[in-house]
Parts: C-alpha cells; sequence; structure tokens
C-alpha cells in the first residue's frame, strides 16, 4: 500500500494554514509536491505536514524564507538557523531598547527640541572604543607638566573610564550625553588641569597620600556614624592627623595655607569634577554616594575648627 498523500486543501485543513500560504511556499520551492496528477493537482505526505508547520513556526520566529530555503535543502543546520536568528533578534531588541532609551532621556529635557533628540541619539552612537579613546587624551592633556607616572595615570584612568551598558536606562544615556559634554569642555580641562598640576608634583608620595587619605576617611566615617560632632575634641584629633598626613605625603607645612589648600580640592571635587565622577558611577550601574560627600564635608568642618598658628 503507498504512502497516505493529501489534497493542498486537506494539507491546510490539517496544518491550519491558508491554501494560499502553501501554494505560495510551494511555488518558492519550499514545499515541492509529492507527487502531481493527470490533471495537474498537488499531493502531499505526512512529512509534509511536518514541513508546513516547521516553516510555520520559522517565519513567525522572523526567519527569512531564504535561511528556511538553506535549511531545507540542508546547507544550514538548525540549531546554525536558530543561533542565528536568536543573535539577529537580540539585536533587534538591544536596538529598540536603546532607542527606547534616548526617547525616555530626551522626555526628561524641559521642553525637549529637535536639537536635544539628535545630540541624545548622537552621543548614545558613541561607542565604549570612543568614548574611552576621548577619557585617554583628556587624562594625557591634563597630565602634561605633573609627575603623573604610567602605573598612576592608569589607576586614574580605571576611576574614570565610563562605560555605557549595552541596554543602557534613561538615566545612563542622560549621563553619558552628559559626559561627553563635559570632555569636550575646554573650560573643564583646565580647572581639572590646574588641580592635578597642584597636587602631582616632585614633592608629592603618592603612596603616602593614598595611605594617609584611606585611614582619614575611614575614621571619619566612624565618626559620622556615632553622630560626632565635628567640633568635639575626637574629631580635632582625627582633623589634625588627616591635616599632617597629608601635608608630609604632599612635602607641605600643616598651615593655615595648606588646609585652605584642602577646602579648596573639597570644591572642585565637589563640582564638575564631582559631577563626572557621579556620571561614571550612574554608567556603571551604582548608586552616587552621598555619603561619601558627608563624610569629606564633616572633615573640612573638623579642620576649620582646629587651632592653627597662621
Amino acid at each position: 500500500m503507498g504512502a497516505k498523500t493529501y489534497t493542498i486543501g486537506d494539507l491546510a485543513r490539517l496544518t491550519g494554514q491558508p491554501v494560499r500560504r502553501i501554494r505560495f511556499y510551494s511555488d518558492k520551492g519550499l514545499l515541492p509536491p509529492a507527487r502531481r496528477s493527470a490533471s495537474n493537482y498537488r499531493f502531499y505526505t505526512d512529512e509534509d505536514v511536518a514541513k508546513v508547520e516547521l516553516i510555520h513556526a520559522l517565519r513567525e520566529a522572523g526567519v527569512s524564507l531564504d535561511m528556511i530555503e538553506r535549511l531545507l535543502a540542508r546547507h544550514l543546520t538548525l540549531s546554525d538557523l536558530l543561533q542565528t536568528r536568536l543573535d539577529i533578534l537580540e539585536a533587534e531588541i538591544a536596538a529598540k531598547n536603546r532607542m527606547a532609551a534616548v526617547l525616555r532621556a530626551t522626555l526628561r529635557v524641559p521642553n525637549p527640541a529637535d536639537g536635544d533628540l539628535r545630540r541624545i541619539w548622537t552621543m548614545s552612537n558613541l561607542s565604549n572604543q570612543q568614548m574611552r579613546a576621548r577619557v585617554e587624551r583628556f587624562v594625557d592633556r591634563i597630565a602634561a607638566g605633573t609627575t603623573l607616572s604610567r602605573e598612576w595615570r592608569r589607576q586614574v584612568l580605571n576611576m574614570s573610564m565610563p562605560e555605557l551598558p549595552e541596554v543602557p536606562t534613561a538615566e545612563q544615556l542622560s549621563a553619558w550625553a552628559e559626559l561627553s559634554a563635559l570632555l569636550s569642555d575646554p573650560s573643564f580641562e583646565r580647572e581639572v588641569q590646574e588641580g592635578t598640576k597642584e597636587f602631582w608634583t616632585n614633592a608629592l608620595d603618592p603612596a603616602a597620600y593614598e595611605v594617609a587619605s584611606t585611614k582619614a576617611y575611614e575614621v571619619a566615617t566612624r565618626g559620622v556614624a556615632d553622630g560626632l560632632s565635628p567640633q568635639s575634641a575626637r574629631a580635632q584629633i582625627i582633623a589634625r592627623d588627616w591635616l599632617e598626613g597629608s601635608a608630609r605625603a604632599l612635602g607641605r607645612n600643616p598651615d593655615c595655607a595648606f588646609r585652605e589648600w584642602h577646602f579648596t580640592q573639597y570644591e572642585r571635587n565637589a563640582g564638575r569634577l564631582g559631577r563626572y565622577r557621579e556620571l561614571v558611577t550612574i554608567l556603571h550601574g551604582d548608586t552616587p554616594l552621598a555619603a561619601d560627600r558627608k563624610v569629606w564635608s564633616w572633615l573640612n568642618d573638623a579642620m576649620r575648627s582646629l587651632q592653627l598658628s597662621c
């Protein structure tokens, strides 16, 4: 007995697909009939039923007819085809998510205009590699004429290097655009360069400064957590240790002028440079820590209460 065959109408009823679609697949060569009658009617087999269901499933998944043809001709495995389609789909999803993030970021601007959308869209297309090159050039320029070593330059880069996630939030896109604008601002570059020159001198001992600042931050953090007043005797000891330790590391005298230098550095770090660091933190997916600013502000208040011979 021969294998059971079906007319195109039977195949349509069995698979739930319209006759015109099955005829289209057949005419495209994806579903050639098992045989034709003397009257040129098409007949299909159980294997063709499974083939129609496979073609339909792949089309629903967005697979092109050309790729399906390659699969059915055994020029492509199903695993390879599905992986290719998944890669394309994920790229499409990422692109749509990024566009949605651009729209959200633009809507965060009060009364957005055409220029806002173009600016944010342009910035969103700035690759991580391009941004890294910008930051490296920026660090090279601000380090010019200072004693910033190659090792410390690498550490500065690691701390200041932004990276836009594959699927950024509206906040991260806004941060990305703001960072790009900061890096292109000559006045910001001059401001950071001035601070870098003041800090990175021949008298600086970077390791000693790092030890002193880490210790000061840790003990000041405990002081803030304990509710200690910056004017208390204990706070004065913490402030004096920090002033003297940082002065030794910088080759300075722990006097009134050096204390004022600290205040200037704090204001600089709390300003646009601080904003830069905050934006990098946002891009890394972390919440900017207001606690850090609170600790250093407390330490500065404690230093203001120090009795120095000026």
